[in-house]
């Protein structure tokens, strides 16, 4: 399971390498392979722009996803989360985020990302996304658990989140 998560892994990374050196060279921007790994694996969010721009967040739970959209949206980008739920697909789709990489995804995440056109790849995927303690289902999965539409998800969360 290891080997093929990691394969999966490299060949999702070489894709969205080639994506970003390809456009960044018209920019004369680059990124490496190697530059990509590391930040996928030492930030919590990764969000990457066909014009060669990435960003990085390090936060917990949604909070890098809201940072992200305080100052734009994710209209186009290819998107490295480490941990995604229903709640955090939501809030993608509602963002315009055009593709997923993540460490863990939910069942419960996959069909909004399906409806909605992202693609998506993970590395494990779990029935649910728990809280920080692991003895219940995280508190923003519950809130969005009856929701399907992405801009009402997206101001309930961020009314919660705000508190």
């Amino acid at each position: 399971m290891k080997k093929q998560s990691f394969l999966i892994f490299s060949v999702v990374l070489l894709f969205f390498a080639a994506i970003i050196s390809g456009c960044a060279a018209a920019n004369k921007k680059s990124i490496s392979l190697n530059e990509l790994k590391e930040l996928s694996q030492n930030h919590a969010l990764v969000v990457a722009y066909n014009g060669g721009v990435v960003k990085t967040y390090d936060d917990n739970g949604i909070k890098p996803l809201f940072k992200h959209l305080e100052n734009g949206n994710f209209k186009n980008a290819y998107v490295f989360d480490k941990v995604t739920g229903k709640a955090s697909s939501l809030i993608l789709v509602y963002g315009g985020a055009a593709e997923l990489y993540t460490g863990i995804l939910s069942k419960e995440a996959i069909p909004v990302l399906e409806k909605y056109n992202v693609k998506y790849s993970a590395d494990k995927i779990v029935d649910y996304i728990t809280n920080k303690s692991g003895d219940d289902k995280c508190p923003m999965e519950k809130t969005v658990s009856d929701i399907d539409d992405p801009e009402e998800a997206y101001k309930i969360l961020k009314e919660k989140f705000d508190r």
